[in-house]
């Protein structure tokens, strides 16, 4: 059975456009850059979260954030991800 070619289409233009922004961030930030990094430093930083989901078209946070576990679903095993998330359990509820 073939996929949905709009499927096809929006599956690309929206890894265009992740693989874009990672990129953005990355030479802001003057330094080669892991993915879990970038992750880290959307959830530390609003206005990065911000331009990420205006740059992807996301209406809330939370989609912005299931898109990058999507995209690498071992995101959440960084031992970095989970002391900042340790570290500020009542500030993100």
């Amino acid at each position: 059975m073939k996929a949905d070619p709009s499927h096809s289409i929006t599956s690309y233009e929206f890894n265009h456009l992740f693989f874009s922004f990672c990129t953005l961030i990355s030479l802001l930030q003057t330094k080669k850059m892991n993915l879990a990094n970038i992750f880290l430093l959307l959830l530390q930083n609003p206005n990065i979260r911000i331009l990420f989901k205006e740059y992807c078209d996301f209406e809330n946070d939370y989609l912005a954030v299931k898109s990058f576990l999507q995209f690498d679903t071992g995101l959440y095993k960084s031992k970095y991800i989970m002391k900042y998330l340790n570290a500020n359990k009542k500030a993100l509820l």
